[in-house]
């Protein structure tokens, strides 16, 4: 029995740092941007992420980038 992996679709996940609470513990907000090329580099994700991150207010924590992908068993 063979499985074959297809990608099927990748995210963007950027993780912002929105500060302290009262009992001094980090909160993070998170955007996901999703429907990204499968093909797109990740150097050229980390790059939109940065970019994107200009335009919020919080600071830039992380960039993540989520792969899918279909397992297919082929007889």
């Amino acid at each position: 029995m063979a499985i074959i992996s297809n990608q099927a679709n990748s995210k963007l996940k950027l993780v912002y740092n929105a500060g302290v609470d009262d009992n001094n513990k980090t909160i993070t907000k998170s955007k996901t941007f999703a429907n990204m090329k499968p093909t797109a580099q990740n150097e050229s994700l980390y790059n939109v992420g940065v970019d994107i991150s200009g335009l919020q207010a919080y600071a830039l924590s992380s960039v993540l980038r989520y792969d899918e992908y279909e397992l297919i068993n082929e007889i």
